[in-house]
């Protein structure tokens, strides 16, 4: 069982004993004690709630707060449909759902949000606080916040099993270059593998786009020291890159794809002794950079001989069988793709993945597809991003080449 799912006696029982105890006009510090020994049962992990069926209760004590909502992956983010209530004579808000019992969630309080205001743009997200009685958080980006995480018993652990921001992510360095397609500065975070030797071997590489997001909520770093460390993947040089600056408009996927596969590697390749070979180079993303990902590599086969597309859900995957065709007339392969999407996604994403999955098994390429339990966010693509690493750079792979 994960360590932030914790079973204790029901909050059936605690509501019922509160709602008494109002009836009979106890005091309020008499309330406040039965609640604190109530969440002080739970030990290091007091909350969430979960019952054996599934059944999750959130608790929030606030004594100010006019109303609060439980907002995040699977749960949703509209405010107004998750909103919690407030148990009579205390400062105890609260909300039941059922999750399935093998999902993984990230989620936050809003608080005093009655609505998603039009136009926000999801900053209103920045206002959302992380549950302070669950020690397990992570770092979500646009917009950059922190929340918390919630692990059913049936999930499949992270890779940062204790879920502490005490330690930073570490990396090779960050560099800032010039973007003549994209009309401005892009960061790229470099990782470079234990042992790094630019005299004796050249090394893959992965482009990951959204790169702040893999280095701070994946925290994709550590991750690749330890599964190098465990010889599960070859020693790679991994490239997060800054997509789009805070607060600025997204570019076209045309003058991105240019950017990294006319920009960003040539510079990498100058500096760095990585593989020229379009085989050794993946370009990665999630959600919409996802299908960006998905884009870059059908456009650009001269650079980037596999992908990575987290939950990628193209609206229109029946270009993908045009563009492999005419790659193969121009003389490349098809590429080696892995591909996933969360279980508890819509539907139709779900449906789009899939058919995006069959395009490009009837084009000829390899494809690695999962479906995880969880949505469309980072809490479940970190704990699917070391599959997609081991089938790109695992021994296997590398004997497949």
């Amino acid at each position: 069982m994960s360590s932030s799912a914790l079973f204790r006696p029901t909050f059936t029982d605690l509501r019922a004993e509160i709602e008494r105890r109002v009836a009979q006009n106890a005091p309020s510090d008499e309330i406040a004690a039965l609640i604190d020994g109530f969440l002080a049962a739970g030990g290091d992990a007091p909350s969430p709630l979960v019952e054996y069926d599934g059944a999750v209760t959130w608790l929030f004590r606030s004594a100010s707060a006019e109303s609060v909502s439980v907002v995040g992956d699977v749960l949703g983010y509209d405010p107004a449909t998750t909103r919690m209530a407030r148990l009579p004579g205390c400062d105890l808000f609260y909300l039941t759902a059922q999750l399935p019992l093998d999902a993984q969630i990230a989620y936050a309080f809003a608080v005093d949000v009655p609505q998603v205001p039009v136009r926000d743009g999801g900053r209103w997200l920045e206002r959302c606080v992380a549950d302070p009685l669950n020690p397990r958080q992570m770092v979500e980006t646009h917009p950059l916040r922190v929340a918390s995480v919630l692990e059913m018993p049936g999930a499949v652990p992270s890779f940062d099993p204790d879920g502490s921001l005490d330690e930073a992510p570490v990396f090779a360095g960050a560099q800032v270059i010039w973007s003549a397609a994209l009309h401005g500065w892009r960061r790229l975070w470099i990782y470079l593998p234990p042992q790094y030797d630019p005299e004796t071997r050249r090394y893959p590489a992965i482009y990951f786009l959204d790169g702040e997001a893999y280095l701070l909520s994946a925290r994709l770093p550590l991750m690749l020291d330890v599964l190098i460390e465990q010889d599960e993947i070859a020693p790679l040089v991994a490239v997060m890159v800054e997509c789009e600056p805070a607060r600025s408009r997204r570019s076209s996927s045309a003058a991105l794809a240019r950017f990294v596969a006319d920009e960003a590697v040539p510079w990498i390749d100058a500096r760095y002794a990585t593989s020229s070979d379009p085989l050794d180079r993946i370009i990665g993303g999630a959600g919409t950079y996802g299908a960006q990902a998905v884009y870059t590599a059908l456009h650009r086969p001269d650079m980037f001989g596999g992908l990575i597309a987290q939950s990628p859900g193209m609206q229109a995957p029946g270009r993908v069988a045009p563009l492999l065709a005419r790659n193969r007339a121009r003389g490349y392969g098809s590429p080696r793709c892995y591909v996933d999407v969360g279980r508890y996604e819509d539907a139709a994403a779900i449906e789009t993945t899939q058919a995006l999955c069959s395009m490009l098994v009837e084009g000829g390429a390899a494809v690695s597809y999962q479906d995880f339990a969880g949505g469309r966010g980072f809490s479940g693509w970190r704990v699917a991003l070391p599959d997609a690493l081991r089938f790109h750079f695992g021994s296997s792979a590398l004997s497949d080449l």
